[in-house]
């Protein structure tokens, strides 16, 4: 069910109160929908390191499906690569959008447009959201507020979906965030610029993880908290 508030903002407050990661990434989907009236979306997660993006969920109004099965180079798709590079939301119609989008976007015969919305935090693109289908005419504004949407969404997809120090390896919630970006794909520049600390304490950070982990680097790090389940 959709969200009937009038405040979107007000969504995303109430949103970042949610622990489980599964119901906040429906509930920002069922979000986006709302505040721009739309009948159908799209959630990606989004790397910068090697430009691929992982589906996460659709959403109409009155369903939410996973679309895991979708990996995508987004280089290979002008009209979502230019949104991300530039970072600021995009609208595409006509001739342009059908030049410019990979055919497994275009749902219907008639679908002519398409909506992308990059979630943008420190400048490092992590996510984005599509859409083809406004209810209403387009109108200027709504990158404007696309744009606006973006910065407060980005910061919910760094919180932590469980209790970091009642966990078995007792991660503090900035290593957390750490690793979540590495398996992210981010790089130690990137991450600095992401959580506003620098290299050489993130470097620690990777440290005490290995050190808590028993790894010998920062990939089985990576992979050994993926199979405890605190990554998921």
């Amino acid at each position: 069910m959709v969200l009937k508030v009038n405040s979107w903002e007000h969504n995303l407050e109430k949103i970042k109160l949610i622990g489980d990661q599964d119901q906040k990434m429906k509930l920002l989907i069922e979000s986006f929908l709302s505040a721009f009236s739309l009948e159908e979306a799209l959630l990606f997660r989004y790397s910068p390191i090697d430009h691929l993006a992982e589906g996460i969920l659709s959403a109409t109004p009155s369903e939410i499906k996973s679309i895991t099965f979708i990996r995508d180079d987004v280089t290979t798709i002008p009209a979502i690569f230019e949104a991300i590079l530039s970072k600021s939301s995009q609208y595409y119609e006509g001739n342009y959008f059908h030049l410019n989008i990979s055919r497994k976007y275009i749902i219907s015969e008639n679908q002519n447009s398409l909506l992308v919305v990059p979630i943008t935090f420190n400048q490092v693109v992590m996510g984005y959201f599509l859409s083809s289908k406004l209810k209403a005419p387009f109108h200027p504004h709504l990158l404007v507020k696309a744009n606006l949407f973006s910065k407060q969404v980005a910061e919910l997809f760094l919180n932590h979906p469980i209790d970091i120090e009642n966990n078995e390896l007792k991660l503090s919630k900035r290593e957390f965030e750490v690793m979540k970006c590495i398996a992210f794909g981010y790089s130690t520049k990137q991450i600095s610029s992401l959580l506003e600390i620098s290299e050489t304490t993130i470097k620690q950070y990777i440290k005490s993880v290995m050190a808590k982990t028993n790894t010998a680097n920062r990939t089985h790090a990576v992979a050994f908290l993926f199979q405890k389940g605190i990554l998921n």
